[in-house]
């Protein structure tokens, strides 16, 4: 009963899904248990898919479990589906164990040119004596397509409809088979003496002229093979392409990096092969525009304020070459075949050029690319004999300023929280006496196009207004009242009433009312 309140709580975790390395190499044995042990062996319903680098299924990481999309049950080759799952020879044998009576039922296909018999699943009953309980294990034999040296992934799809989760995935290291036979090196006479063959068809065709002891002795070969090939295996612990994923937890403390839960084994494999390039970039401005851009999606870009301090004008390094006069501060770059040959600031950087509006623009503005030097700002006295500096002190050694233009309009408020979240990140990479400010760019509004045929219907407003002044002529020889209509037909789509001339170039869109005049009202 408890078991059956497992299962339906949980089925992933109640069959206890593993993947373990099989000696015979390149071979991989898929094991669970059933949740109910005296029930059939395709209750529940298993389907096991698998793929390289990484788990299938990229709908869940977690211990919980979650309905399989078609996408998840696709994602990778298919070993095993327990609904047509078929073989073609049976083998049972009882035994007592322990005290226990244990049943095991060996399943067999025919494969290969000639026909060979290959183990395809083993289901292993064991009745407990006393209190020890039942339990039914199935062993699921994966040997298609497997690679010696190659760590395969597994994840089993439990249930219909079916359920997967971290609890059901499994991985294990393929093998490859013996290269030397321990009874090739026994004593001739040993070898001339092993007469004992198997009965017909009870063993596969490759042993079947071998004989007692080889067979015994090639066990030993099988389990020293596959010790081999995992000491080979040690080979890939340091190769974040090849490393067991269940060790790259273990890589990441090695290098001091904090691999994403949300990432699946791929990504965090392509973290951790760029994570010494990042190291070798940290604090470098590309890296922490970089850095800010992958975690809020703005465009970033960093400038070092410590470029733009004013620095002493040393008159000596004026020169006259080229007829014209130069600032030898090691900018000069030859261009051979021009004239001038060589080229170089006829200022120190930092100067301002009062008559070129983009320069002053960008004073104005504290422009990112602004090229304009200041003054060294030491911030406030904090009346103790130090400074206190805030985001408004910019120009000295230490700071940085982070230019951003948001992705999308947001509220100053918002961007203040977000920013001080991804300062208390960066602070982690960037050297311990630099400081980073925040400087808000204002964003670009895009607008649609204005589609006047479709944006705007015809709108006729006759709205006649009067002349509310006395009349200075003679009024009894006029007959009718001076009358002036409003701004009526503010049309855009009756081409008869349209006000703007698009005959003659260039054409002037100023005023698009039409006004009739002064009418009499007779």
């Amino acid at each position: 009963m408890t078991g059956t309140l497992v299962a339906a709580a949980n089925p992933v975790a109640a069959i206890g899904f593993r993947a373990e390395t099989n000696p015979e190499g390149p071979v991989i044995d898929l094991v669970w248990d059933l949740p109910d042990p005296t029930g059939p062996v395709d209750d529940p319903p298993v389907r096991i898919v698998r793929r390289q680098r990484r788990f299938p299924g990229r709908g869940r990481r977690g211990v919980l479990p979650v309905a399989a999309t078609a996408t998840d049950l696709s994602d990778g080759r298919l070993v095993y589906d327990s609904g047509t799952f078929a073989f073609a020879l049976e083998e049972t044998t009882d035994e007592l164990l322990d005290g226990a009576r244990v049943s095991t039922s060996r399943q067999y296909r025919w494969e290969g040119t000639p026909p060979d018999r290959s183990l395809a699943r083993t289901v292993r009953r064991a009745a407990g004596p006393g209190q020890r309980p039942p339990r039914t294990t199935i062993r699921v034999t994966d040997r298609e397509g497997l690679q010696p040296g190659t760590v395969y992934y597994y994840t089993a799809f439990v249930g219909s409809p079916p359920f997967y989760s971290a609890q059901g995935q499994a991985a294990a290291l393929a093998t490859a088979p013996p290269r030397s036979s321990l009874f090739a090196t026994m004593p001739g006479v040993d070898q001339r003496l092993d007469t004992v063959h198997p009965p017909p068809a009870a063993v596969a065709r490759a042993d079947a002229d071998k004989g007692q002891l080889q067979r015994f002795v090639e066990v030993v070969d099988l389990h020293a093979a596959m010790l081999a090939g995992m000491v080979d295996g040690l080979r890939a612990l340091h190769d974040p392409r090849r490393i067991d994923s269940r060790l790259l937890p273990r890589l990441a403390h090695l290098l001091g990096w904090r691999l994403k839960d949300y990432l699946d084994e791929d990504g965090q494999r392509t973290e951790l092969r760029y994570a010494p390039e990042f190291y070798r970039t940290v604090g470098t401005s590309p890296n922490v525009a970089t850095m800010i851009n992958r975690l809020t999606g703005w465009d970033a870009q960093v400038r070092e304020f410590a470029r733009s301090i004013a620095r002493t004008f040393n008159v000596a390094r004026l020169e006259a070459l080229n007829a014209a006069t130069v600032y030898l501060d090691g900018s000069l770059t030859a261009h051979p075949g021009e004239t001038p040959p060589l080229r170089g600031r006829r200022v120190p950087v930092g100067t301002a050029d009062t008559a070129d509006t983009a320069a002053m623009f960008k004073l104005r503005t504290h422009a990112v690319d602004d090229p304009t030097a200041y003054t060294y700002d030491c911030g406030r006295p904090d009346g103790r004999g130090g400074w206190q500096r805030d985001d408004t002190t910019w120009y000295d050694r230490a700071t940085i300023g982070v230019y951003i233009v948001p992705d999308v309009e947001t509220e100053p408020f918002t961007l203040q929280t977000e920013w001080e979240r991804i300062r208390q990140i960066i602070g982690e990479f960037l050297p311990i006496q630099v400081r980073a400010v925040f400087v808000l760019q204002p964003t670009v509004v895009v607008e649609e196009a204005y589609d006047a045929t479709a944006a705007v219907t015809d709108d006729l407003v006759a709205t006649v207004g009067v002349l509310g002044q006395a009349e200075r002529g003679d009024a009894a020889q006029e007959r009718g009242v001076d009358l002036i209509p409003a701004w009526r037909w503010l049309m855009s789509n009756d081409l008869g009433s349209r006000t703007v001339d698009v005959t003659t170039l260039p054409v002037d869109t100023g005023g698009r009312t039409r006004h009739v005049g002064v009418g009499v009202e007779r």
